[in-house]
């Protein structure tokens, strides 16, 4: 029997070196990397905090996101103004469920046993996610491959989302039911249009007690008739 073993002092040296090479690489975008987190083939915007123990592979985070401990995160694509709750999973990686045999070995020649028998790979292992703006997706969710959450929407905690969900509802079981809309179908197309996420810093302080009062928002930036 064979055991892998890992020095934690090399663990956390190639963990120091990688990060201070990521973050030479995006001075001045305010990007903070917590704990022994780790960012592959990801590219971010603007105010971005990756909080400890995250993981993420061939993803793009636009600016003022946020992603709590724990997370594993693939293929995914995020908007502006992203809340990730700790222990999110998403995009997971796909197994085929109409082959004889679910397990790699048969299809992928990625040898995540160690074995394989297949020559070439016959099976699309992963998909893309795409996240829009202003989600909030809850503790421990599960956001699966080749899923598009909408605008504005919310994800319960412990979620696992299996469809689309379209923008400014909220979403939660297993699997993922609509809960209800955050607004009317009305106010919903008027914050898609006006696209707040969009606007500058000096609008978005200088507005910025709007968005604690949902009736003050609308009243104030959609006057009646206009």
């Amino acid at each position: 029997m064979q055991y892998i073993r890992r020095n934690p002092f090399v663990i956390w040296t190639k963990w120091w070196l990688r990060t201070r090479r990521i973050l030479r690489e995006n001075e001045g975008k305010n990007l903070r990397i917590g704990h022994l987190s780790y960012l592959a083939n990801t590219t971010v915007g603007r105010y971005i905090t990756i909080y400890d123990n995250v993981i993420l592979h061939n993803s793009h985070i636009n600016d003022f996101v946020y992603i709590q401990n724990g997370g594993i995160i693939s293929n995914t694509t995020f908007g502006r103004f992203c809340s990730i709750g700790p222990e999110v999973r998403i995009g997971p990686g796909m197994h085929p469920s109409n082959f004889i045999s679910t397990h790699p070995a048969f299809y992928s020649t990625k040898l995540q046993c160690q074995i394989t028998f297949a020559e070439e790979d016959s099976f699309i292992e992963s998909g893309k996610v795409t996240i829009g703006n202003d989600v909030w997706i809850g503790a421990n969710a599960l956001i699966m491959d080749n899923i598009t959450i909408g605008d504005g929407a919310i994800v319960a905690a412990g979620a696992i989302v299996t469809k689309n969900v379209e923008p400014y509802m909220i979403v939660g079981g297993m699997p993922a039911t609509l809960i209800k809309k955050r607004f009317t179908d009305e106010k919903i197309e008027q914050l898609l249009k006006l696209k707040w996420w969009d606007k500058d810093i000096e609008w978005l302080k200088a507005n910025h007690r709007l968005f604690h009062d949902p009736d003050k928002f609308f009243t104030t930036l959609f006057p009646t008739g206009q």
